[in-house]
């Protein structure tokens, strides 16, 4: 998955909170079958942020999404 505008702190897998010295930062992350990711993402600006998939056969499946931040 991907998001546009900017990096987000990865802060947990497969619902298991990560240490924060073991928090990353991202735009993109692999999500395999059956696997999850806790992210937080700061919005830059006030506005719709899209967020997708950059699996060529997701793309065609309606995978992207925007989502309404306020900043």
């Amino acid at each position: 998955m991907h998001v546009h505008g900017g990096p987000f702190t990865v802060v947990a897998t497969d619902g298991n909170p990560l240490p924060a010295s073991a928090r990353y930062l991202k735009d993109t992350i692999n999500v395999g079958p059956g696997e999850r990711y806790d992210v937080v993402w700061p919005a830059r600006e006030p506005g719709r942020w899209l967020i997708h998939c950059h699996m060529p056969h997701h793309t065609t499946n309606t995978t992207s999404r925007s989502k309404a931040e306020a900043g």
